[in-house]
């Protein structure tokens, strides 16, 4: 009840109690510092993850296209508008 009504302000013992206080005081700081920096933390690596979860989607699709635009029969029909034949002749060389 002294706490609460605020009487142990007026007595000698809250010099005694004041280094206490400021002690207690400077760890609640700490631990709500603390709490807030995991917070923080915790945002960023969800974000993070949620980037990267795009990119590697976005990167499948790509090499998906890519594989599908460089198979021969696609090459070869681009080739083909632009002039271009496919060789049908294979050579087998020796190595000597």
């Amino acid at each position: 009840m002294r706490i609460l009504g605020g009487s142990f302000l007026t007595r000698e013992d809250f010099s005694k109690m004041f280094p206490f206080l400021v002690y207690l005081t400077v760890l609640l700081m700490l631990i709500i510092t603390n709490a807030y920096i995991a917070e923080s933390t915790s945002r960023a690596i969800k974000k993070n993850t949620l980037a990267l979860r795009d990119l590697r989607v976005e990167y499948i699709y790509v090499k998906s296209a890519y594989t599908k635009e460089s198979t021969q029969t696609v090459m070869i029909d681009k080739l083909l508008s632009k002039g271009l034949k496919e060789s049908l002749e294979t050579r087998i060389v020796n190595p000597k």
